[in-house]
């Protein structure tokens, strides 16, 4: 079954106010309607951590942004994959789809931005060499020793001053010193590095929340800020408090426990199929520098468009690992665009593809770009938008280009990369601003195509996803398309 779009109940979802104009949009949704398939195959849990909550390894550390290892799961099969097939994920995350493919006996390289990740890498693709009767050492030191305090301070950036009462961080900082002093095993002393980065949520008065972080309103920060609202005659900020704030001690035990459970379930030959890699660095300089056609399929979800900044919303961790508040500032700008902090990332780009001897792959990517109408008509409806004072930040137009042009480039990548016949699944999000819906999907799959790679379907999620209410007091409700997109690139897979 596929969408059969009318032209006339398109224009009602583009046509807001009539202030600016769709057409090449809607050519769009013409253009790609055979291949929009609604699917029950796929749901918002699968394409979300929640369907990894209870799953084995993959629930050590909570990553709202990461899809499920059973999405991975069904599109290997889907896509035929088998032994020695390689994979390759440029938005690794915490690496879900490497260690899926691990499961299923392939070979898989990921790509990733975050420091954070490649110290859930090791902890989670070490499980094999992981010895239960030291880890359950390890936990009976942790509940038999009373817990000390250390005089080391937590590495505050700005945004984490105030994280957590003056105990709870002496003691988090502890245990850091005595982890490193117990333990001579280098696995094990990162294992415990790990554990002590996963539960800095749990002990804190922060919560991850989409685009930052909520303050428990028993913080400081959210008292101090409270006293000046009022004072200044405001309402203080709506209160916020958790569920429940874990002691350090409890927190490791908890972690602990779910380690040794998952760990004692491990069947070690299987975590050993297959080679993984994982690469720290931006997809946009690590990728160009990979070798052409390696790949047999590509399973991947980029940043969304959707003004989420993962260096605020794991800042904590960020500043745990030791970054300073520059490195973190810089480190939002080697991500893809998404923030409305981020700068345009051109220039860098002329300059990679100079020194690597393709720069006419860079004007040829810009010539894509610059001849897509639907790029350059959203571009302009935000303009438009802006001019009319209804873009709440500016910043929103340069994220909305960063994030295509950027995308485009990975997009050129990807199909150099990938072998003939292999297949790129990508789940993305629909997003919608000023009134203006952007079809991140369809316009994500036209570039693609004119880059090389055969469209072949974009699974559309039962479960659609809504916009603010702010926006739908003012445009109306409209439900937004969660995807899954498949391309191809031509020509026959070689036989395994």
């Amino acid at each position: 079954m596929t969408f059969a779009p009318i032209e006339g109940e398109l224009r009602k979802i583009y046509e807001t106010d009539r202030a600016t104009f769709t057409d090449a949009r809607i050519e769009l949704e013409l253009k790609y309607g055979s291949i929009l398939q609604p699917t029950q195959r796929f749901n918002r849990r699968l394409v979300s951590f929640q369907a990894n909550k209870n799953v084995k390894m993959h629930r050590w550390f909570k990553y709202k942004e990461a899809f499920s290892a059973q999405l991975v799961h069904k599109l290997i099969e889907s896509f035929g994959l088998k032994p020695p097939s390689h994979i390759l994920d440029p938005f690794a995350g915490v690496s879900t789809a490497l260690l899926a493919a691990r499961e299923c006996g392939l070979d898989a390289t990921g790509i990733e931005v975050l420091p954070i990740c490649d110290i859930v890498w090791l902890a989670k693709s070490q499980t094999g060499s992981h010895v239960v009767s030291e880890l359950k050492s390890v936990r009976q030191w942790v509940e038999s020793t009373p817990t000390g305090q250390s005089q080391r301070r937590f590495s505050h950036i700005p945004i984490t001053l105030h994280a957590f009462d003056t105990d709870t961080e002496a003691e988090l900082m502890w245990y850091d010193e005595q982890f490193v002093n117990l333990v001579t095993c280098k696995s094990l002393k990162s294992l415990l590095k790990f554990v002590l980065l996963s539960i800095l949520e749990d002990i804190s008065y922060t919560s991850k929340d989409g685009q930052f972080l909520r303050w428990d309103i028993r913080s400081d920060k959210v008292r101090k800020r409270n006293q000046k609202r009022v004072a200044a005659g405001k309402r203080p900020y709506k209160e916020f408090r958790k569920a429940s704030i874990l002691d350090v001690k409890t927190a490791i035990l908890k972690a602990l426990d779910l380690i040794i459970s998952d760990v004692a379930l491990t069947d070690v030959d299987s975590v050993h199929s297959g080679k993984q890699q994982l690469i720290q660095g931006t997809v946009l300089d690590a990728l160009p520098r990979q070798d052409t056609g390696q790949f047999d399929a590509v399973i991947t979800s980029p940043p969304y468009c959707n003004r989420y900044d993962y260096t605020r919303t794991y800042a904590l961790e960020l500043a745990f690992l030791g970054l300073t508040n520059k490195e973190v500032i810089a480190l939002r700008q080697d991500m893809i665009s998404c923030t409305v902090e981020n700068r345009s990332k051109l220039k860098r780009l002329q300059a990679l593809y100079e020194s690597l001897g393709r720069l006419s792959a860079f004007d040829y990517v810009y010539d894509v770009l610059a001849q897509n109408r639907a790029f350059q008509e959203i571009l302009d409806a935000l303009r438009i938008r802006s001019r009319r004072r209804e873009v709440n930040n500016t910043g929103v137009i340069s994220m909305v280009e960063g994030y295509f042009t950027e995308l485009a480039f990975v997009t050129l990548e990807l199909f150099r990369v990938c072998k003939p016949g292999a297949y790129v699944g990508i789940v993305n999000d629909n997003v919608r601003y000023s009134g203006e819906v952007i079809p991140v999907d369809l316009l994500m799959t036209d570039i693609a195509a004119s880059l090389g790679f055969e469209p072949e379907s974009i699974h559309v999620l039962q479960q659609r996803k809504g916009n603010s209410s702010q926006q739908m007091g003012k445009y109306g409700r409209e439900a937004l398309r969660k995807s899954i997109l498949i391309w191809k690139k031509p020509g026959i897979r070689d036989a395994d």
